[in-house]
């Protein structure tokens, strides 16, 4: 299959009139422009690893995007124009509460509810059947949300969850997930759907990983070529970006039990990874990243207030009623609960030990070129303590993954994860 081949088969390559007219004059020209700096950023990789990478926005108005490779070493991402313009009203909706006072919403992760009217075009499903363009909800909710105040804001927000989005699929790309998951099976390493499903966990949360240090480094050379920001800024808006963009994938799934199984963790899970390699960046890399790690905590601050300020506006009915004994809140659960702190952190330790495990059988067996992840963007090592938690727990998850683990070990001279 060649590029473009792929890339019409999922809408093709986006041009300015696929834009919703109302979004069109900001976005089409500030995205182009931005994709081919992004193309410029992976060469370096591409290099590295001696990998072909090809990046296109898509007309598409699905949220899913992808990686493919078209034959050996050659890979094309596609990322849908839909999911673009989305983040785009969402970063509007969410800065029109900067500044305003925190209220706090709490999460009722057990009851009946769905989105409001006017939410809908934003956070639900996409519809394409009808006559309507799949964006004509959007430019309402557009028209009752818009900043101008804040325009230029919303823009770079757009811009650094792109880059995270690209980043992450970039990572898939170099670390060579899909084909050492079909290398994995062939070799007996993963052995049945169960496996394949740990592994798939591993390959996202080291997606995350990378693909944080990748989106970080690619905002630091941006930033090297603007006057106008100042760094401490500009991490703040990436931190904000990423947490904005899984606000955007959280909506219908709101309990951390709910992200148990899977690929995907809690999304503040997925946040606490981000961090993780922020601080750590910034410990390497001091003059590089000065301040990224106080930013990276403000931004997340700022989102997660403007989110329990969107919870309180659906509660009192500002985008529609919902009907029957259905609740409209919450919009989205990332956010943290004080008293639960525990949990998450349980939680994350949890996706650590997974994580790691996995891993280490990943290293151990792939046998060919990819990319590494920096020691100075990694997460922390897991201790005795954690692993013997996690051998005691009644985790199916886990004991899976454990089991791989031994036999692993067996062959193995690496005595620690």
């Amino acid at each position: 299959m060649l590029a473009t081949d792929f890339i019409e088969a999922t809408g093709g390559a986006v041009t300015s009139d696929d834009y919703p007219p109302s979004l069109r004059g900001n976005l089409a020209g500030l995205l182009k422009g931005h994709l081919y700096f992004t193309r410029w950023y992976l060469t370096r990789l591409d290099r590295e690893t001696g990998l072909q990478t090809r990046v296109e926005v898509v007309n598409s108005p699905f949220f899913t995007c992808r990686a493919k490779e078209l034959r050996e070493g050659e890979y094309v991402l596609v990322v849908p124009v839909g999911l673009l313009c989305r983040l785009y009203v969402l970063a509007h909706l969410l800065l029109g509460h900067w500044g305003q006072d925190a209220v706090y919403m709490p999460v009722w992760a057990t009851r009946e509810w769905r989105l409001p009217p006017d939410l809908e075009p934003l956070f639900g499903k996409v519809r394409t059947a009808g006559p309507r363009p799949w964006w004509e909800g959007l430019e309402g909710l557009y028209a009752q949300v818009k900043m101008p105040d804040f325009q230029y804001d919303a823009e770079c927000l757009t811009i650094l969850a792109f880059n995270f989005l690209v980043c992450h699929e970039a990572a898939h790309v170099y670390r060579r997930h899909a084909k050492a998951l079909e290398a994995f099976r062939l070799q007996g390493v993963v052995r049945d759907e169960a496996e394949a499903m740990v592994y798939r966990r591993f390959a996202e949360t080291d997606a995350d990983l990378m693909g944080a240090g990748l989106a970080l480094d690619l905002q630091w050379v941006a930033l090297q070529n603007k006057t106008d920001d100042v760094p401490w800024l500009g991490y703040l808006r990436s931190s904000y970006a990423v947490t904005m963009l899984y606000a955007l994938y959280d909506v219908h799934r709101k309990e951390l039990g709910a992200y148990t199984k899977g690929a995907y963790c809690h999304p503040v899970i997925r946040r606490q990874v981000f961090t993780a390699a922020s601080h750590q960046l910034n410990d390497a890399y001091p003059e590089k990243f000065a301040g990224l790690a106080e930013a990276e905590l403000e931004g997340w601050m700022h989102c997660g207030s403007a989110l329990h300020r969107l919870n309180f506006d659906v509660f009192l009915g500002k985008f529609g009623m919902v009907s029957g004994d259905t609740s409209g809140c919450p919009v989205s659960a990332l956010q943290y609960n004080l008293t639960d702190s525990q949990r998450w952190e349980r939680a994350y330790e949890r996706e650590l030990v997974l994580y790691r495990a996995a891993r280490r059988i990943y290293l151990e067996n792939v046998n060919f070129t990819y990319l590494a992840i920096s020691p100075a963007a990694d997460v922390e090592r897991v201790d005795r303590a954690m692993l013997d938690r996690a051998k005691a727990a009644d985790d199916a998850v886990l004991r899976t993954a454990l089991s791989m683990l031994r036999r692993e070990s067996e062959t193995s001279k690496r005595d620690s994860l």
